[in-house]
């Protein structure tokens, strides 16, 4: 939902028209046009904690029947693609190799004795009596299912042969992708005993965010959900898209592992954590490991959408149309608009160059003049229903309403109304 209905946006508009004109003080109080437009201005919207990471993991495995003769990187070392990792022996490769042509050479050997052995019982099985003639009829049929068997040998054996050929001309193991080497296990083991990775490597040029989800709150991302990734440190911000939720796998159970935080109705509820995963479209400005917030998306960065403007906010809508909007330097100035065609039904004007979502202006009532100085209204500012931080979790003043700490380092990723952050995380002032 990019937009709320004109109606609705309308309402929320009249309900706000006391605290948006001119006052004593030469001052004019003006209003962003997405919060009179309802451009991603009605929803909630939560935002989840969240970390870059390199999109894939690449891990070589050594060959058993191979010994490894070198390996040419360490961990933390940058790689490309193409890139010599390590190399095998050729002396063992060639054994192998004089090995299994001899176990063909003795499967064919096989072979054609087996062929001639029937060779041989079938012209005694024609001179025999016919008492004895079934006998060499089921030795026959025997020495045939062998031949059969070994054929099978014959050709798995030449496969073999084939695999281990190419792989005598393939001595050296190289770097599928462009990233860097995050470990490198000469003779370790996993917790089956099964043989670890000989070389893992974290693939670079492409990035996805990690975060986590608990139960309370599952349902706000669900895998295919477009989302906004945003910076904590700056404007950044890139589109993507849930590529999974992984329920499977939820964090330790351990007790800090948990959160826990009153309902509303003093029942104290626990909910573990499941990590979920992101794509993004684009993913420079971030780099591994930076914190990121992820967040749902409605439309609330859209800032480029076509306001539809209340018709009360616009001068001479029917000659020359124009509002009351802020300038740059922060007084109130008369700015000239092109309209669309009216909406009779909502009482609107979509507004096609002049005014953007990011504008303020002010209500055209009396007093208004040219130069004012302009004092932004602020809904957060004036709304009891507010957000507050008790250090673990942002709550929502009127019904406890919180979003949980998703990552587990106390610097929780707040409700945000609208698409903004309250400027202070203590309780606003009502």
């Amino acid at each position: 939902m990019k937009k709320i209905s004109a109606v609705l946006a309308a309402l929320l508009a009249l309900t706000l028209l006391a605290g948006c004109g001119a006052d004593k003080n030469n001052t004019a109080s003006v209003q962003s046009v997405a919060m009179i437009c309802g451009i991603g201005s009605t929803m909630r919207i939560e935002r989840f904690a969240g970390v870059i990471e390199p999109k894939s993991e690449t891990q070589l495995k050594r060959d058993e029947d191979k010994t490894v003769a070198e390996i040419r990187v360490k961990p933390g070392d940058t790689v490309v693609k193409d890139q010599v990792l390590f190399t095998y022996e050729q002396e063992q490769v060639s054994i192998n190799l004089e090995r299994a042509q001899l176990e063909l050479d003795q499967l064919r050997n096989t072979l054609t004795s087996k062929r001639s052995e029937i060779s041989a019982l079938e012209q005694e099985r024609a001179a025999a009596s016919a008492d004895s003639k079934l006998s060499y009829t089921l030795e026959i049929q025997s020495l045939n299912a062998e031949i059969t068997e070994t054929n099978y040998s014959i050709s798995a054996k030449e496969k073999e042969i084939e695999k281990i050929r190419t792989s005598l001309s393939n001595l050296e193991v190289k770097s599928p992708v462009n990233g860097q080497v995050q470990a490198v296990n000469e003779n370790g083991s996993d917790s089956m005993g099964n043989p670890m990775p000989l070389i893992t490597i974290m693939e670079t040029g492409g990035y996805r965010v990690k975060g986590y989800i608990n139960e309370n709150n599952m349902g706000a991302l669900t895998e295919g959900m477009q989302v906004l990734v945003r910076s904590r440190v700056d404007d950044t911000v890139r589109q993507g898209s849930i590529t999974s939720v992984d329920y499977s796998n939820p964090k330790s159970s351990s007790a800090s592992d948990y959160v826990m935080y009153d309902s509303g109705d003093d029942e104290t509820v626990t909910s573990n954590k499941y990590p979920f995963y992101a794509e993004l479209e684009v993913s420079d400005g971030f780099i591994i490991g930076q914190h990121v917030y992820i967040e749902p998306d409605y439309g609330q960065n859209d800032t480029a959408e076509q306001p539809e403007l209340p018709s009360y906010y616009i001068n001479d809508a029917d000659s020359d149309p124009w509002v009351w909007a802020q300038g740059k330097n922060g007084k109130l100035e008369k700015r000239a608009v092109t309209l669309g065609a009216y909406n009779a039904d909502a009482d609107t004007y979509p507004v096609a160059d002049g005014l953007t979502a990011e504008d303020f202006i002010a209500f055209p009532e009396e007093g208004l003049s040219a130069g004012m100085v302009c004092v932004e209204y602020n809904d957060m500012a004036y709304d009891d229903d507010v957000l507050y931080d008790d250090g673990d979790i942002m709550y929502d003043d009127a019904d406890i309403d919180g979003v949980v700490d998703t990552d587990g380092n106390g610097d929780d990723a707040p409700i945000v109304y609208g698409g903004a952050v309250p400027a202070s995380t203590g309780r606003a002032a009502g």
